[in-house]
């Protein structure tokens, strides 16, 4: 069988084309940059070179490829408007035209990646833009599975990188409100597999699943787990939330990539944890793999120790 997948060369992208290869599905994948996606996957999948904003590119992948399932993973955490980059174009624009296309193809099934907090209601842009594009699926007419992860972790996650760098020298980090924000961390093999057995099981098709690790920990408790493994003594300061917005606001006025955004201070509307939204199934990873959850402690430990050798810190 064949999969299209999208954000194949990201974080959660990689674990998951390795996951379609190890199962023996043949994977096309929708890039931006063939050369980049051959290099972090390697020569067994297809890659395809596509605008997502142009409809016509699309159909061309589309058409070659000749898809059975489609899985869709872009998304991203801060926008950069000086490349175009903004969450409605990336989140919904992208996902409409996607799945327009896909329709038009015959296929099958779509999976597609949203997020834990995600509303019509929230409060961020990043929420609202992930709830436009869920609610563009379900209009389409094709049969799918909605993934919602908390934070996830692997050796890739990008906090780590953050984190590594800004307290390298500087050993103070202000918390929104003292960082009692809770997550509940998944590890990217669990998505990975999540996201590939949705592909052929019926009892998922249709529904909204949460994918939650077996622990729920602040970001204050997350961050000293990490600085702890790393024997680095970092001093918190606590910062109330809507004073960090502002500092938000400011820095992504003077910087390309800011170390947090104003619309990341909106998305801790409430705590990143499942079992607060009736409509998703809040055991998803039991649901949809069959097993429990990697407990936590494993799944930091194997993510820091993969990020040391990754960035030979």
């Amino acid at each position: 069988m064949k999969v299209l997948l999208t954000g194949a060369t990201g974080f959660v992208g990689r674990y998951v084309a390795r996951e379609l290869i190890s199962q023996n599905y043949q994977v096309g994948c929708l890039v931006r940059d063939v050369n980049k996606a051959v290099k972090v996957i390697g020569e067994s999948v297809k890659a395809y070179k596509v605008d997502f904003e142009d409809k016509t590119s699309l159909k061309k992948a589309f058409e070659e490829f000749a898809s059975d399932f489609l899985i869709h993973l872009i998304g991203i955490l801060l926008e950069d408007r000086r490349k175009g980059q903004t969450f409605m174009k990336v989140h919904y624009v992208y996902s409409k035209n996607l799945y327009e296309v896909a329709r038009e193809y015959g296929v099958k099934k779509v999976v597609h990646m949203s997020s834990l907090g995600t509303h019509r209601d929230a409060p961020s842009m990043y929420h609202r833009t992930k709830h436009m594009a869920e609610e563009e699926l379900k209009r389409s007419g094709l049969t799918y599975t909605i993934i919602r992860p908390s934070l996830i972790l692997g050796p890739e996650q990008k906090l780590f990188q953050d984190l590594w760098h800004i307290t390298k020298f500087l050993r103070v980090m202000a918390l929104p409100d003292g960082g009692s924000y809770l997550f509940q961390p998944v590890d990217v093999r669990d998505v990975a597999q999540a996201f590939v057995r949705a592909l052929t099981l019926t009892e998922s098709d249709g529904k909204t699943y949460e994918l939650c690790g077996d622990r729920r920990i602040s970001f204050k408790g997350l961050l000293q787990d990490i600085f702890n493994a790393w024997s680095r003594k970092v001093i918190f300061l606590p910062v109330p939330k809507g004073l960090m917005y502002a500092g938000g606001l400011v820095l992504e006025r003077l910087l390309p990539t800011p170390p947090f955004s104003s619309d990341q201070m909106l998305m801790m509307w409430r705590d990143n944890v499942c079992g607060l939204d009736v409509d998703a199934q809040p055991r998803g990873v039991e649901e949809l793999c069959g097993r429990e959850p990697i407990p936590y402690e494993s799944s930091l430990s194997w993510s820091l120790e993969g990020f040391r050798r990754l960035t030979r810190a």
